[in-house]
């Protein structure tokens, strides 16, 4: 099996907070990040908060070692209190943090400088807050905590950059390492969502605009619904929208969907598989994202390389990695009469533009594989490595 150029099989140990059976951007990029390593000789193994509970707390998931500790409470619902007293770093050649800030990355950093072994983090995400309080407090774990951990690594790894302007503008010096986001192509068989069935409301040609993601705030479901009721309001808009996943806002969802102008023309599909998703990429007129904050979101990666258009909130500049190969159309973050627009555009557009969006997406996209992106991941261990002897 291949492994370093040198024919090292390194063991890799990764950090996040969240992992599977979590659902989140993150988590798939650890894992799909964790499954690429695997392929190519290394051992890797995750250490997770065990959140939500799940048995067994050790197992293998494609090949990566997964490591599950309970928590003993939640901080503010987003910040897992773990112990790893009882966890050992005997035998990694390097740690990979993702994220800076939480308990479980501050103390796998202490851990991992205690035993001399070299620290890569990858900075995801400016997690936006609101109200006073709230932001003065993540100032202030910036200043005593995010910082630190950047500063104690031996390499730093941004998505984009804008995170890499980011970051200096917060003060962090030394190399940054731009490597973004990565996806896999879905190789399972498109299947048409059951929540969809043959028959329903929606059937081609009739234009569809998909949402696929986590259902939070963060994900701006409310500017979606606003921005539909907004064309709905006094006729049918001319297409019919699909919502695909779970998450916090899941409740909210369906009474929303009930208050909103058309209900009939929404369609709530819930979690999706692969294969649904495939199905949803490819048949949909058109993606939107209407995302508050956002590191380098798969289904944006995904949904280029399906050739479907793509509505993109411009949140942390993401509006130009679709608008600069011209895969589709940019709104500002928030403002529903852009997005109505954007989304009346696209389902309106013709043919021969949904196909000049879709084949341009499709060659932007091939740069983000995960091939490509493990690689340049392993250039960057090699380099601490090297620099470590």
């Amino acid at each position: 099996m291949a492994a370093t150029d040198d024919g090292r099989q390194l063991h890799i140990l990764i950090a996040h907070v969240w992992f599977w059976p979590h659902v989140g951007g993150g988590d798939q990029h650890v894992e799909m990040l964790g499954r690429e390593l695997v392929k190519r000789g290394h051992r890797v193994t995750v250490w997770c908060a065990d959140v939500p509970e799940h048995e067994p707390r050790h197992f293998k998931m494609g090949g990566i070692d997964v490591v599950r500790i309970p928590p003993k409470r939640v901080l503010a619902g987003v910040d897992p209190v773990v112990s790893i007293s009882g966890l050992s770093l005997d035998g990694f050649d390097i740690v990979h943090l993702h994220d800076t800030l939480p308990i479980l990355i501050r103390r796998t950093l202490r851990k991992a400088r205690r035993a001399a072994i070299p620290v890569v983090t990858t900075y995801h995400n400016d997690y936006e807050k609101h109200g006073f309080a709230a932001k003065s407090v993540k100032s202030l774990r910036w200043a005593i905590q995010g910082r630190n951990t950047l500063d104690s690594s031996a390499a730093r790894i941004v998505l984009t950059p804008y995170f890499q302007d980011l970051l200096r503008s917060k003060g962090v010096e030394g190399s940054l390492d731009i490597i973004p986001n990565g996806f896999s192509p879905i190789s399972e068989t498109a299947v048409r969502p059951a929540s969809i069935p043959v028959g329903a409301a929606w059937a081609a040609p009739r234009p569809l605009l998909t949402f696929i993601g986590r259902l939070s705030e963060q994900k701006g479901l409310d500017v979606l619904m606003d921005a539909w009721d907004l064309l709905a309001e006094n006729s049918d808009p001319g297409f019919d929208l699909a919502i695909a996943g779970k998450g916090e806002l899941g409740d909210w969802l369906v009474e929303r969907c009930a208050q909103a102008s058309c209900p009939e023309r929404v369609h709530r599909l819930g979690l999706v598989s692969e294969a649904e998703k495939r199905w949803l990429l490819e048949e949909s007129t058109g993606i939107v994202i209407p995302s508050r904050f956002e590191g380098l979101p798969t289904v944006m990666l995904e949904a280029m390389h399906a050739r479907a258009p793509v509505i993109m909130s411009d949140v942390n500049d993401l509006g130009r990695l679709v608008t600069e190969p011209g895969a589709g159309l940019s709104v500002p973050s928030g403002d529903v009469g852009a997005l109505a627009m954007a989304m009346s555009a696209v389902a309106q557009a013709s043919e021969e533009q949904c196909e000049e969006w879709g084949e341009a997406g499709n060659q932007a996209a091939a740069q983000y594989q995960w091939p490509r992106v493990a690689e340049r991941v392993l250039d960057v261990y090699r380099r601490v490595l090297e620099d470590a002897e």
